[in-house]
């Protein structure tokens, strides 16, 4: 019944992929770039519409010049925000309707699935967890896990060495332009999931090679 499929392995972000989007960028950044601009790094450095994962990315490249521990200390000033509102963004959290029986059919297919996500550790596990979505993955990568986040692909290169699978038997399922940006850098196919982040940063998923608007969607487009 498989031996045909397209794909083995399905990746998924997670906040605006399987649960809704509730992290408050703007906030983030307004706080995280006077930190950095104590530190001596100045905001410019950042372009005119800097991201959450631009900033940490960025200071990522910046600070590798740095003494080791000048830069490993930023860095917990830093984890120490972005934790901050990975638990705001915990508490209002809810899953997407159809997510629990999407999984559960694609499970049944036999698909594998895993999911790396820019959220901390501490919050991904939880809300997997409380959720009882932590079952259908064989994989949970957070920022914890990687030096760099999405649209960097270290995250899903991670995932693919762990897993075992190459990158053209995978699909990664996604809802910010940061995620198929990562994707197409692997390169890997990708999917958009509309309504999630795009609803804050008004992007679309033209970039992708697949466009859902429900992971319901997506379900139907992998399994015949």
């Amino acid at each position: 019944m498989t031996d045909d499929r397209q794909f083995e392995l399905v990746l998924f972000d997670l906040e605006g992929t399987l649960v809704d989007f509730q992290w408050r960028l703007e906030d983030a950044v307004k706080e995280l770039l006077p930190v950095l601009s104590k530190a001596g790094i100045k905001p410019s450095r950042y372009g005119a519409s800097p991201s959450y994962a631009g900033i940490y990315n960025t200071t990522r490249d910046i600070t590798r010049a740095w003494d080791p521990q000048k830069a490993d200390e930023l860095f917990e000033q830093l984890a120490d925000i972005y934790e901050t509102y990975d638990r705001d963004a915990l508490i209002r959290w809810a899953p997407y309707a159809d997510a629990q029986s999407s999984l559960e059919r694609l499970s049944a297919f036999k698909y594998r699935m895993g999911v790396v996500s820019n959220c901390g550790s501490h919050a991904a596990d939880t809300v997997l967890e409380r959720f009882n979505l932590a079952e259908f993955f064989e994989i949970a990568l957070a920022r914890n896990d990687v030096l760099y986040l999405k649209p960097s692909p270290e995250g899903l290169n991670l995932a693919l060495e762990k897993l075992d699978v190459p990158a053209d038997r995978t699909l990664f399922v996604g809802d910010s332009i940061n995620d198929i940006l990562a994707a197409n850098k692997v390169p890997m196919p990708s999917c958009f999931l509309s309504g999630g982040e795009s609803k804050v940063t008004g992007e679309d998923g033209r970039m992708a090679t697949f466009q859902i608007t429900s992971l319901s969607g997506l379900v139907d487009m992998l399994i015949p």
